[in-house]
């Protein structure tokens, strides 16, 4: 049964046929074999069963303990192996372990080539990072040909040897976000193919497996092979041990010339596919939030189209049943969410708020603000939610600038009743922070087509889930806050409600409801990494931070605390959703707001109004939330860095009244 399945393997291109015991014990036994790379994966697996055909094993990686350990294993089985401990990224150190190897035993006979370096970036991400660059080609390119260019001539000398190297299907079709990995195992793969003639005319020759995916250490980190069809180590093994016994000039499955040959013919259709490889991870990430489903999408068209975008459309987009929201009054269901904003409705109707007026909503961070902007949705009317802590001078200012014919809080409710379509759609609208200015309600115009691009973006990289709580602890009365508000009631996703600067809550909310995500401001995140065992917390839940300045200490913290499951959001009231910063980018750059989603560019402007340089400060922009382009002025002073990530340095001072 285990050979059939083996076979089943081979045939379907995951795995690769090896060689038998026999065939590779009279190969070896006796003969010293040279073992890169060889303290764990494709290489320890390959030491082992060299070992076990009668090889003498030379073991080489940088962890003396662990070849330590492969050597006892070798040991114990019958063989003899060496150890000898070395980076070879370091040129210099891989010329001291030739000299050294040719002291110990005068020459190698077989010379397996599999140290390696494996680094998933893209080119946008290494602009700042030309250190990954070059260890890369160090131990991928520089260190081996330097091993080789000391242990090559006592080759030569004899006659005779063979040089097996262990390469990637990579370099026969390369791929996106790896080009800085196919590069050097490439120019390696180049070097010995070239050398190649110059040694076989001594005797010398050469294999080389283009290897497809191996179930590793160094392929886990890379999310999207985790559940891939991928060989063992020990099935890899057997492949560069019939490289070894039958010194073919190159092997691979089956499909990998064809895909070469195709790739080779085909090379802008190629690459027009793989520049959608983002697009494949938006829409995985869209279909499990459930957007795709046709009955989703009917919800939320119908509702779009009958109250707005407002938190009425929101509600009634979402699922039939489940839990709606949580606060510190508990949990409530979609049903009685739904009875509820038709009760206040129904009393915001009776005081005589009907289809286009213009309404105040001054409500704390609860059921209450979703109940009362809802009920306006439903009426078609026009809300504008005010902070809590406005002041009387505050709220007397912004009723009349707004012109807003009542302001309510959260109150009484009339009976549920039957409501008729209002006659437009209502509008929700938040104020600016008054910081550029006297604040004032801002309404951005938003179609399908404009918020396609950043709502999957966010979803790729912030996934949301129907039936999986997210936290949103940041103010809903602004952007930041409202925004997912909605989003988690138009998906399907309870929302627990969190008020305040009060870590403990925080805390028991992300441990007891264990939230996809935390929305919360930066001060909030700060007072719970300051928690006795703060680094305990869920660690599925992601923790994402905006609407205020995000300081490149407290960001360091939070790193060394949570761990990389921090995001910086970047927007501004009157611009929309400008830039989002993943737990790299911070690391990169503490406190960065990172890059903009798609569909969204970023302008720097001087004061001439042109593009400044990376790394100068002007005014920010933002473009792709209006009809044709148009930029829109954040308020805000920053810079591009190289890597084309935006820091943030100032807001835009007020002007002078005159």
């Amino acid at each position: 049964m285990r050979t059939m399945w083996r076979w089943v393997r081979i045939a379907s291109g995951i795995a690769v046929r090896g060689v038998g015991d026999t065939t590779l014990r009279k190969a070896v036994a006796g003969k010293v074999v040279l073992v890169t790379g060889a303290s764990e994966g494709i290489g320890a697996a390959t030491a082992r069963r060299l070992g076990r055909a009668g090889a003498i094993v030379l073991l080489v990686a940088r962890t003396a303990a662990r070849l330590e350990t492969v050597r006892r294993e070798i040991a114990e089985d019958g063989g003899i192996a060496h150890v000898y401990p070395a980076d070879l990224s370091r040129p210099d150190e891989a010329e001291a372990l030739g000299l050294r190897i040719l002291d110990d035993h005068r020459r190698v006979d077989v010379i397996v080539n599999n140290a390696g370096r494996s680094i998933r970036r893209s080119v946008a991400d290494t602009s700042d990072r030309f250190h990954d660059v070059q260890r890369t080609i160090d131990l991928n390119y520089l260190g081996p040909v330097q091993l080789l260019l000391v242990l090559l001539p006592a080759m030569r000398a004899a006659g005779r040897g063979h040089l097996v190297n262990v390469s990637t299907a990579g370099i026969l079709t390369p791929a996106p976000q790896w080009s800085s990995y196919l590069a050097s195992k490439a120019a390696f793969d180049v070097w010995l193919r070239s050398a190649a003639p110059e040694l076989r005319r001594d005797g010398v020759t050469t294999s080389t497996f283009y290897c497809g995916l191996v179930r590793t250490r160094m392929s886990a980190p890379t999310k999207a092979y985790r559940d891939a069809p991928a060989m063992t180590p020990d099935e890899a093994a057997a492949v560069v041990c019939r490289a070894v016994a039958r010194r073919p000039r190159t092997i691979e499955a089956w499909w990998m010339r064809p895909s070469e040959l195709f790739a080779a013919a085909f090379k802008g259709t190629v690459e027009r596919s793989l520049s959608g490889d983002n697009a494949l991870d938006t829409l995985r990430a869209a279909i499990a939030s459930g957007l795709l489903r046709p009955s989703r999408l009917l919800r939320l068209l119908r509702a779009t189209r009958r109250y707005g975008w407002t938190l009425a459309a929101a509600v009634e987009a979402g699922p039939a049943d489940g839990i709606a929201l949580v606060d510190d009054h508990g949990s409530i269901t979609r049903e009685q969410l739904r009875l509820d904003m038709r009760g206040r409705a129904a009393y915001l109707r009776d005081m005589g708020v009907t289809a286009g007026d213009r309404i105040g909503i001054r409500c704390g961070n609860d059921r209450g603000l979703v109940t009362t902007a809802a009920a306006a949705g439903l009426l078609g009317a026009d809300a504008v939610l005010l902070p809590p802590t406005l002041d009387d001078d505050e709220l007397t200012a912004v009723t009349a600038r707004e012109g807003l014919r009542l302001t309510v809080g959260d109150g009484p409710t009339a009976a549920p009743t039957w409501l008729p379509r209002p006659r437009r759609p209502g509008r929700l609208t938040v104020l600016t922070s008054g910081t550029t200015g006297p604040r004032q309600a801002v309404r951005r115009p938003i179609t399908w087509r404009v918020l396609l691009g950043p709502a999957v973006t966010h979803l790729r990289l912030i996934p949301l889930r129907p039936g999986t709580p997210i936290a949103v602890a940041a103010p809903a009365y602004h952007g930041y806050g409202l925004s997912y508000l909605a989003a988690g009631l138009a998906l399907g996703a309870p929302v627990v409600l969190a008020t305040g600067l009060r870590p403990h809550r925080l805390r028991e909310i992300v441990d007891t409801h264990r939230p996809t995500a935390l929305f919360a401001l930066p001060v909030q995140l700060g007072r719970l990494a300051d928690l006795p065992e703060a680094d305990a917390l869920h660690g599925r839940t992601r923790l994402v931070t905006g609407s205020e300045p995000l300081d490149p200490e407290l960001c360091l913290r939070l790193l060394d605390v949570f761990g990389d499951r921090l995001f910086n959001l970047f927007g501004a009231t009157e611009a929309g959703w400008a830039t989002i910063a993943t737990p790299a980018d911070l690391r990169a750059a503490p406190g960065t707001v990172g890059r903009p989603p798609r569909g969204v560019r970023i302008r720097v402007l001087d004061g001439d109004g042109r593009d400044a340089p990376p790394g100068e400060a002007g005014a920010v922009h933002v473009s792709g939330w209006l009809p044709g382009g148009a930029l829109v002025a954040t308020g805000d002073v920053g810079y591009l860095d190289r890597a084309g990530r935006l820091m943030l340095t100032a807001r835009v001072p007020a002007p002078s009244p005159r």
